[in-house]
């Protein structure tokens, strides 16, 4: 009954301790997409959660979507990153310019840069993509992105402690109940 008990033990924090590790906060939190046309702008931020005046990373990603040409294959779609494009950011904050990111061209489908917001709360990012709409025209693409006062390592400590709890928890309902003895 001992060896059982000590090997239910082992495999919960054996199942328990590689998620310590990785724990995160919702990994989403703060990157999205939006399709217009034929193209789709993935934003997204690192850390997820950027804090006010700490510089983050902002990385961008351009999809070209291209239908298959008739109905039979339309499950054939296909998405691939485009070859170059031009892209120019404007951040607002309450409804007031705070930034802009000028007009700049890349032969690849993805870009980063570092950026800083300095007010906590919601800013909402506008993406144009240039020469991309009807008529050679400017895609326009709209972003939430929530900056938040000092988080750091809160949320891997959070679910860390919870693992150990229930590990300690779990300890202790299996000693406490093998020193009690029925009353047969």
């Amino acid at each position: 009954m001992k060896n059982i008990h000590f090997i239910a033990i082992l495999v919960i924090v054996l199942a328990i301790f590689p998620t310590a590790n990785f724990a995160s906060a919702h990994n989403n939190l703060n990157s999205d997409d939006q399709t217009i046309g034929n193209y789709e702008l993935q934003v997204a931020t690192d850390p997820e959660i950027p804090e006010a005046n700490h510089p983050f990373k902002l990385s961008f990603r351009v999809l070209n979507h291209q239908s298959a040409s008739n109905i039979l294959n339309s499950l054939n779609t296909q998405v691939s990153e485009v070859d170059h494009f031009r892209m120019g950011v404007r951040i607002y904050y309450n409804d007031q310019l705070v930034g802009t990111i000028p007009v700049q061209s890349f032969s690849k489908g993805e870009w980063s840069t570092y950026y800083t917001f300095h007010e906590t709360g919601n800013h909402i990012v506008s993406v144009d993509l240039y020469d991309v709409g009807p008529n050679g025209g400017i895609l326009t693409y709209t972003f939430n992105i929530t900056v938040l006062n000092v988080f750091g390592n809160i949320f891997p400590y959070i679910i860390s402690s919870g693992g150990i709890a229930f590990l300690v928890l779990t300890g202790w309902v299996l000693v406490t109940r093998r020193k009690v003895k029925p009353k047969h």
